[in-house]
């Protein structure tokens, strides 16, 4: 019984979550965003999502995961900012490959 026990937990912790992996992209994506932010305060998300994108010219098909953060923060003179960033990352999913900050109504190819 206690070996049987001991195999359930060791299958159970060695599935793959890829909510994780999300939830981890999130939050690099925040950091990412929040450091291209020069003196910001009071940094908050107002709007988050996570879409797939092609890669052109690319003889074999990529796609690269892109998250798109609606942001507002107070500003150095105490203006409230509101603001898009944008964050790409590498197909796996790992690596961030670019990150910037756009305004909220400008489309990001």
């Amino acid at each position: 019984m206690r070996y049987l026990i001991l195999l359930l937990l060791l299958v159970a912790g060695s599935c793959e979550s890829h909510s994780f992996d999300s939830d981890k992209r999130q939050l690099i994506a925040k950091d990412e965003i929040r450091r291209l932010v020069s003196r910001g305060r009071s940094f908050d998300i107002t709007a988050f999502n996570q879409d797939t994108i092609g890669a052109d010219g690319d003889s074999i098909a990529k796609f690269y995961l892109r998250y798109n953060l609606q942001f507002q923060y107070i500003d150095s003179v105490g203006n409230l900012q509101k603001k898009k960033g944008v964050v790409l990352f590498t197909p796996d999913g790992l690596s961030v490959i670019n990150s910037q900050i756009v305004e909220p109504d400008q489309q990001q190819h």
